[in-house]
């Protein structure tokens, strides 16, 4: 079996797949703000449930950022932490590998967005109302991601089936964060 988590996403997408690739199941739930309390027990309980033990895994793919600084710091903190005791496949994707259509918008802050606009582009930090400065001189109708925009149709949905399929597998020993930009801490 393998795990792929997700907890950048407004929502954390958690999935069971087996060796084929197919789903065995998956679990959503609200994380933001909870993740030191919240992201391990239901990992565990979620494994319970399929009776899964962690040693029964093979390979553990983690959306790896870009996101809140304790958000991200936290997820890293606890797959490196499960991988340390059972020693798995571990993989880390971005949060801009789980959409096919450009441009990606991630929120970073009420004032301030994670932004790639193509898939040979850099992700830049920039203010929202630069970013709504951009899509409108372009005449961008339609972007992929999570921030809240006015006159823009926003595509949330994420194809896990697919990237779960298409996924390559780093086995790697540890997963880095991603941060783009350094903590807000005062």
């Amino acid at each position: 079996m393998n795990l792929f988590i997700n907890p950048i996403s407004k929502n954390c997408n958690i999935f069971l797949f087996n060796d084929n690739r197919e789903i065995i199941d998956s679990i959503v739930f609200e994380l933001k703000g909870n993740e030191s309390s919240l992201l391990l027990p239901t990992i565990d309980d979620f494994l319970k449930k399929n009776n899964i033990d962690y040693f029964d895994i093979k390979n553990i793919v983690l959306v790896n950022g870009p996101g809140s600084f304790t958000g991200v710091r936290t997820a890293v903190l606890a797959i490196n932490t499960i991988n340390y005791i059972t020693k798995k496949s571990l993989t880390a994707i971005s949060y801009f590998e789980l959409f096919k259509d450009y441009p990606i918008v991630k929120s970073s802050s009420k004032k301030d967005c994670f932004f790639k606009e193509n898939i040979n582009s850099e992700i830049e930090i920039i203010e929202n109302s630069k970013l709504k400065q951009i899509l409108e001189k372009n005449n961008i109708k339609t972007i992929y991601g999570e921030i809240e925009l006015e006159n823009i149709e926003i595509i949330e949905k994420i194809d896990y089936l697919s990237i779960i399929k298409e996924l390559k597998f780093q086995n790697l020993e540890k997963i880095e964060p991603l941060y783009l930009k350094k903590p807000n801490i005062s």
